[in-house]
């Protein structure tokens, strides 16, 4: 998986904007990349190749818009053709019967909340499908949530700057704990901003 990750990195350097569409479409289409590893990558890539941080975020936003549309088409065709052509991998499944107690939890507002969660982030576009969720609700909640998923991995990046190459080692290293800080800060926003519409709606 690590040389995995590499290539796609390479892509991003040698492709610019291009490399950025096509890392973050596979991303999110299920490929073993991990976005938390990648993003912040893209994010350095922009600062040291002096382009726009902004331009960025919007592209990526769109490789996510075309990756999750994949999975939502391939969610179409029923919860037993994608577990026996896909649930021969374990992470995959596991990762697939996550998104799907969630969607089934929370309906399709999930779909906006998963896409800031590190867990079964990619996976939820294929419940989704399944459901009766049209296509418009659903690259909706998509665009927003990975537009504040990938603002806020490019944006450390970029931030971070020349000194990502010993940063992405700790990352790395460390990704499970990391994961979780992120969870409890995307927890702490989306919580926030839910109190702060019910007690306007009071």
């Amino acid at each position: 998986m690590a040389d995995f990750i590499m290539y796609i990195m390479g892509v991003v350097n040698m492709w610019g904007y291009i490399g950025v569409f096509a890392a973050t479409a596979l991303e999110y289409a299920c490929f073993p990349v991990s976005s938390e590893i990648l993003l912040p990558f893209i994010g350095c890539c922009v600062y040291n190749g002096g382009k726009s941080l902004v331009g960025a975020v919007l592209i990526s936003t769109a490789g996510a818009a075309a990756g999750c549309t994949v999975c939502f088409y391939i969610g179409r065709m029923g919860k037993n053709f994608i577990i026996d052509k896909l649930g021969r991998f374990k992470a995959v499944r596991e990762g697939i019967e996550s998104a799907c107690e969630k969607f089934d939890r929370y309906g399709t507002f999930s779909v906006f909340i998963l896409r800031m969660l590190p867990f079964a982030r990619t996976y939820i576009s294929f419940p989704a499908g399944m459901s009766n969720m049209t296509y418009t609700e659903f690259i909706l909640y998509t665009v927003a949530g990975s537009f504040v998923w990938n603002s806020a991995l490019i944006s450390a990046g970029y931030l971070l700057g020349e000194y990502w190459e010993k940063v992405s080692d700790f990352m790395y290293a460390n990704k499970a704990a990391f994961n979780v800080v992120f969870f409890v800060f995307i927890l702490i926003v989306v919580l926030n901003f839910v109190l702060g519409r019910v007690k306007k709606r009071n």
